[in-house]
């Protein structure tokens, strides 16, 4: 399929045929429309049969419930950082807190740090941490975020950063006294 063409039955355009929605039945096994013209249609189907078409898609998913936690599975290990971003905007809203940040806001973040835990420079199982926590009104905004390593992030808890760099420099104090 890859290199055809096929012109479009409405805006009579002759596209390559990966501008047009695969159809098992259709000429070259795509529709007979292309994307562009289709999705004002179906666009507009949609709003005019919203609770039809909720109602279908709600029964297919109490009738398959395995096949849709399948999907859903696929899909959230194909796009983790979208599942993390999803996480902190619940946890944002169940804390009231203000704004909102993107996968892509998230990315350019750990980008910015390098990659790196900011706390102890480790690598390895990064988390997304709210510099200012939740829980004391910190923000959901990107300029919040930052990354922190797995270990660093659990044992922060509520703290602010100066907090919990000192409760660490005090617990490696207490290691050098005691040995």
């Amino acid at each position: 399929m890859s290199g055809q063409t096929k012109k479009c039955s409405k805006c009579g355009e002759v596209k390559a045929t990966t501008e047009f929605y695969k159809q098992k039945t259709g000429k070259y096994g795509v529709k007979r429309m292309c994307k562009s013209c289709i999705k004002p249609l179906s666009s507009a189907y949609y709003i005019e049969n919203k609770e039809r078409q909720n109602e279908t898609v709600r029964r297919w998913q109490s009738e398959n419930p395995e096949k849709r936690r399948s999907y859903a599975r696929k899909w959230q290990k194909s796009n983790p950082e979208k599942v993390r971003v999803r996480g902190q905007r619940r946890r944002a809203r169940k804390a009231n807190a203000q704004g909102d940040h993107t996968a892509e806001q998230l990315k350019a973040r750990f980008d910015y740090h390098g990659n790196k835990c900011v706390y102890c420079d480790s690598t390895e199982n990064l988390h997304a941490d709210h510099m200012i926590p939740l829980s004391r009104g910190g923000t959901n905004f990107a300029s919040n975020m930052v990354p922190a390593c797995a270990s660093c992030n659990c044992s922060k808890k509520d703290r602010t950063p100066e907090e919990f760099l000192v409760q660490q420099f005090n617990i490696a104090m207490e290691k050098l006294i005691n040995g």
